[in-house]
């Protein structure tokens, strides 16, 4: 009996050890939570000037990609979101693809006003959405672009959810 217990109580040990957290995001009074089938993946701090932060799902066939970029300054909507879109068009996956934008629309990104552009792609013969949403909050300009394979929107909604209703500027 004491040898079950001994064995129980260290299996039980070992999985809880390994259990995912949520992981915290803060900088430069900008805060966060990544999900715990999520990672940050890439973080690059522009010299004081603003901010870039990538966060996916992990594990296979996932797809969510949520990217944050500010600017510790204020800059008009529709120029940031047109350099975001002239960035998205000269990345890697989305080079030489059909890459199509819909009209600017206004929106809501965790209940902060925005200009808001949807998008859709084909990646590998697999159809992607996403939406861009641009706002100033905090004498700063934000771009969030997140986009997700059609097939794991399902997959992907909670995870989204909790980086947007976790967003804080301060």
């Amino acid at each position: 009996m004491k040898m079950i217990l001994s064995l129980t109580l260290m299996l039980f040990a070992l999985t809880s050890c390994n259990e995912p957290i949520e992981t915290k995001f803060e900088h430069d009074g900008v805060s966060l939570i990544s999900p715990t089938d999520w990672k940050i993946t890439d973080e690059e701090n522009f010299e004081n000037e603003g901010y870039y932060l990538a966060i996916e799902k992990e594990g296979l066939n996932s797809s969510g990609l949520l990217t944050i970029t500010w600017l510790n300054n204020e800059v008009e909507l529709n120029d940031w979101r047109s350099l975001i879109i002239g960035e998205l068009k000269k990345s890697t996956p989305f080079e030489n693809s059909d890459l199509t934008f819909a009209s600017p629309y206004e929106s809501k990104y965790n209940s902060i006003k925005s200009i808001s552009t949807d998008f859709s792609v084909t990646i590998l013969n697999l159809k992607h959405s996403g939406v861009i949403h641009v706002f100033n909050k905090a004498n700063k300009t934000f771009g969030v672009v997140k986009q997700e394979a059609d097939d794991d929107n399902s997959e992907n909604k909670k995870g989204f959810e909790l980086i947007e209703k976790s967003l804080i500027i301060e």
